[in-house]
């Protein structure tokens, strides 16, 4: 048998010619193929003038395999086993789900977040998924649960498998208010606790505290908290719809919120800072990541380092 004379036909072709080996007749494999049966005989002819045999011969009502049919079975059905496999084969790499990493994030750092991970993912040859969830209080459970593979918050973590690393620092906070607001005219802290505040629900202080409010508190004044939002639009908007003023010291979420039209921001200096935050520690970002029973980190390093120095950069 002519090897070119297989490698000529198409898969089409083989199927068919295999059912009606197993089937006997071309309208049982028209109704198996979900084909019309003019297309099924005509197919059957091409095989027929290929291989100058009538390899299927009518008897009885039925197709009886000639000689050269039984021969050839054996080696089209390998044939057609072999294609189905890589057809698999091929919907499986083409399907197969990427790597996802889910990582809860405090608002103040999640800006850019996913594009840095992916383009460090694209440096390693890493085709992966990212998904961004907001850090609760809950989120330290679906730590544990595996829901999550990192996390970026103001606090440490004190459960067991959680690797909680301090990775920064951040002093030098800087107020942010609307265009033409009046605490520009003179914006020091004196005249910041005149207005209400905007604070978002992930504060770098324990209990979610402002020391804005504790300021106010020691002069004997009531610092209204306008609202507590969950992310920087939210806080935005705000500030642009109010008198309410925020003090944000994270750069990258300074930046977000001045590069807003209609929105102000300056830096406090070093005095008004070190007074904001008396009976405060400087706040600082950890990061959570998952490790072994040895101790080890199990993220990949990777990752690891490009969230080190997305935290690291989003300070500067």
């Amino acid at each position: 048998m002519s090897i070119d004379k297989l490698l000529n036909l198409n898969l089409l072709s083989i199927e068919i010619f295999c059912q009606v080996y197993l089937k006997q007749a071309v309208n049982d494999v028209a109704d198996h193929l979900a084909l019309s049966q003019p297309k099924v005989s005509r197919e059957l002819n091409a095989l027929r003038k290929a291989f100058s045999d009538p390899l299927f011969i009518r008897q009885n009502n039925r197709l009886e395999a000639t000689e050269l049919a039984h021969n050839l079975y054996p080696q089209l059905l390998e044939m057609l086993k072999a294609s189905t496999q890589a057809q698999q084969y091929l919907h499986n790499i083409q399907h197969q789900r990427e790597p996802s990493f889910t990582i809860a994030t405090v608002p103040q750092l999640e800006i850019n977040l996913p594009q840095t991970i992916l383009k460090a993912a694209d440096k390693n040859n890493t085709k992966i998924d990212v998904t961004l969830c907001p850090w609760t209080k809950t989120s330290i459970d679906e730590f544990q649960n595996g829901e999550l593979d990192a996390a970026i918050t103001f606090e440490p973590a004190d459960r067991k498998g959680i690797l909680s690393k301090p990775i920064i620092q951040h002093r030098g906070g800087h107020l942010i208010a609307r265009e033409g607001h009046p605490i520009w005219h003179n914006p020091v802290i004196d005249e910041m606790i005149n207005y209400p505040i905007v604070k978002l629900i992930t504060m770098p202080f324990p209990a979610n505290k402002s020391p804005l409010v504790n300021y106010a508190k020691r002069q004997g004044k009531k610092l209204e908290v306008f609202a507590t939002v969950s992310d920087l639009g939210s806080a935005a908007n705000t500030l642009l719809n109010s008198n309410a003023i925020i003090i944000v010291g994270v750069r990258a979420a300074v930046n977000f919120l001045q590069n807003i039209k209609g929105l102000h921001a300056e830096i406090l200096d070093y005095q008004q800072d070190k007074d904001i935050l008396k009976n405060f520690s400087y706040p600082t970002t950890y990061l959570w990541l998952k490790h072994n029973q040895e101790g080890q980190v199990s993220s990949p390093q990777w990752l690891q380092q490009a969230l080190e120095k997305f935290i690291t950069e989003a300070h500067k």
